[in-house]
């Protein structure tokens, strides 16, 4: 008699562990699966928000480099040039400062460097002053902006 009941009551408790261990395993896969999915979510809205500064940083350079052609190719000095001129250097440094706040050392290190070479030009011009003074102006920046595009190219792979 006792092995009659013993035998379905041990089933009954092996099939009552072997369930709790499986909920518990589901369990923890899942609260696992849910911590990877809110990583990658974390880190796509936090590259997203980086591709989003890095453009505009990139505006604010181009705004900059309007200016120094405005000033070196169709010889702008006036008061208005001059208040551009400050707000586009302001605005570029700004948005370099984000950039270091947000990206990687590299591509705040090309970011200063570009600023750097943007901010030259506007205040003493291309190297070569010869003319077309445009195409003097993009050279002096080409191969800093190169650097920059491809460090965030290879950070955003």
């Amino acid at each position: 008699m006792t092995s009659t009941t013993l035998v379905p009551l041990l089933g009954v408790l092996l099939g009552g562990f072997v369930s709790t261990v499986t909920q518990y395993s589901l369990g923890r896969a899942s609260e696992r699966a849910e911590v990877r999915r809110s990583a990658r979510e974390r880190a796509e809205t936090r590259r997203n928000e980086r591709v989003t500064h890095l453009i505009g940083f990139l505006s604010a350079v181009q705004e900059a480099e309007r200016v120094a052609v405005d000033r070196y190719h169709h010889n702008l000095t006036d008061e208005q040039w001059q208040a551009r001129e400050k707000q586009s250097i302001d605005r570029m440094w700004v948005a370099q400062k984000t950039i270091h706040m947000l990206c990687a050392a590299e591509v705040n290190q090309a970011a200063r460097d570009l600023a750097y070479d943007v901010q030259d030009v506007i205040r003493k011009g291309p190297d070569d002053p010869g003319e077309p003074r445009d195409e003097k102006v993009w050279e002096y920046i080409r191969p800093s902006r190169k650097a920059f595009l491809d460090v965030v190219r290879d950070q955003l792979k």
